[in-house]
């Protein structure tokens, strides 16, 4: 592996590491407010902290027309995604939900992926699309499952949050002729401020300020950490290897998921989540391995 090859590895090692702590911090702020204030206060946190960056490698903050198409889609599908997402871990169990949503996500994009832009699938693509399947199906417990009870479950959160992050790497992949990877998440996290802003309740703001030292640690980590680097980071792994492999980094947050929420909420683990999820994984990496 070239130097630059693993320098690139072990970026993406770590935010995805990131990723895993990001739904035990979700599940921590679930009592804490409405969820339009969240949205708001991680998305604004997380442009804020990126325009330093930005001055000091200076990078433009100007956009062209096209590229502003796609930052518009984001923007939205990055809200979409947040809003089930603090919605399902309030509901539901963080480790399950990581697990669910992070191997769905690499599955459901290659579905799309593969029936609506490629038109085309291998017998090895298929096989490995029918194991993700069927991962996420044994983790939601499906053969237990009526539609009320995904909605009080959580469940149906999570298929959505899966869907709506599709949307966020398909995206990604096609804005990278058109826009500086660093303005693209600055003006996707930007934007999706001012749509969570069009939604809050401006007393919920101001209530945040009364907020204890728990709160506005997990809210920086979320925003700055997960959100301004770990996100910006797989918008970058996205517009240079595409979206298919770009989505195979995230097998690694089931397991960081499940380690945490063990450590920090005490959640048990089902045999079904760990079933799943190994599943799951190996399908991500059936999907991903390259033809001999």
């Amino acid at each position: 592996m070239k130097k630059q090859e693993l320098k690139f590895t072990i970026i993406m090692v770590v935010a995805m590491v990131t990723w895993g702590y990001s739904w035990t911090s979700a599940k921590i702020l679930g009592p804490y407010g409405d969820v339009s204030v969240k949205l708001f206060l991680r998305f604004f946190l997380a442009s804020v902290a990126l325009i330093p960056i930005l001055l000091k490698y200076k990078i433009p903050f100007n956009i062209k027309q096209k590229g502003a198409k796609f930052i518009l889609i984001n923007a939205f599908s990055l809200c979409s995604y947040n809003y089930f997402y603090f919605k399902s871990t309030h509901m539901g169990l963080a480790g399950a939900g990581g697990v669910l949503v992070t191997t769905l996500n690499p599955i459901l994009t290659s579905t799309v992926v593969f029936c609506f832009i490629e038109r085309s699938v291998s017998l090895k693509n298929l096989i490995g699309l029918t194991i993700g399947f069927i991962g996420g199906s044994i983790i939601i417990r499906f053969w237990e499952m009526d539609f009320d009870l995904m909605i009080q479950s959580g469940n149906i959160f999570y298929i959505l949050a899966s869907l709506s992050w599709v949307s966020v790497t398909i995206t990604s992949q096609k804005a990278k002729e058109d826009i500086h990877f660093l303005t693209y998440s600055f003006w996707s996290f930007a934007i999706a401020a001012i749509f969570s802003l069009s939604v809050c309740n401006w007393s919920g703001i101001s209530i945040t300020f009364n907020y204890d030292w728990i709160f506005w640690v997990n809210i920086l980590i979320l925003s700055v950490v997960v959100m301004a680097f770990a996100n910006t980071m797989y918008f970058f792994a996205s517009s240079k290897i595409g979206a298919v492999k770009a989505s195979s980094f995230i097998f690694i947050v089931p397991l960081m998921t499940i380690i945490f929420s063990k450590i920090f909420l005490n959640e048990k683990i089902r045999l079904t989540t760990l079933i799943g999820g190994c599943l799951s994984i190996i399908a991500v990496y059936m999907i991903n391995k390259k033809n001999n």
